[in-house]
């Protein structure tokens, strides 16, 4: 499954100030660049600075590999790692960290890049507070698109290959969408194809992300 990513919000309701602020992120293992590509600025005076990588292979441009950090501490907020692609905006005294995910909701199942979840980073008094909310208003299938998708399953040869993932990806949505044979077939894909490498760990995300999405 191509790599996961997220349609952006309104960017005109978001508050990010130019790389240029003097605010540095404190010194962590995971990224060196400790100068702020992006800050923001919160009503209580305290600022959060982004520091890390641009993802330029979206459009417009992600985060990527990068750490938040509070202005004047030395602990960082947390990191988010390579395999992770992000848009990073403000909203109401909230930065929200967008994480974008290729999910198959597009027109004919195309991908298209998807909010999967929020993490809102927020001050309550000087407590800071971290909380991620996974994007319930992902698009679902109709009743013709899941008995598109099962029939798909149920007539593939068990010979994994990247088209045979398209369908776990596939499986997902529709399993997310309400269908319980969908999910059924979902957990039925490992003993039906055998996965090993890169498929196993597409699985294993996937498998993951359906556990976040039953469990909020």
């Amino acid at each position: 499954m191509p790599d996961n990513l997220i349609y952006l919000f309104n960017l005109n309701n978001c508050f990010r100030t130019s790389k240029k602020a003097s605010c540095n992120c404190a010194q962590n293992e995971f990224v060196s660049a400790t100068k702020a590509e992006a800050t923001f600025n919160f009503s209580n005076g305290k600022t959060i600075a982004l520091c890390g990588y641009k993802d330029t292979d979206i459009k417009p441009s992600g985060d990527s590999e990068f750490v938040l950090s509070v202005c004047g501490q030395d602990t960082i907020i947390g990191f988010w790692g390579a395999v992770q692609t992000c848009r990073v905006k403000m909203n109401k005294d909230i930065v929200l960290v967008q994480e974008l995910k290729n999910l198959t909701v597009g027109k004919n199942f195309a991908y298209q890049p998807t909010v999967w979840t929020t993490e809102k980073i927020y001050f309550n008094g000087e407590e800071l507070v971290r909380k991620l909310e996974v994007n319930k208003k992902i698009k679902k299938y109709n009743q013709a698109e899941i008995k598109a998708v099962l029939k798909a399953f149920e007539t593939a040869k068990p010979k994994i290959d990247d088209n045979k993932m398209t369908i776990a990806d596939k499986l997902f949505i529709a399993a997310i969408s309400g269908s319980e044979k969908a999910r059924k077939y979902f957990n039925e894909f490992p003993n039906k194809f055998e996965l090993d490498g890169t498929y196993g760990e597409i699985y294993s995300e996937l498998t993951e992300m359906l556990e976040l999405w039953d469990n909020q």
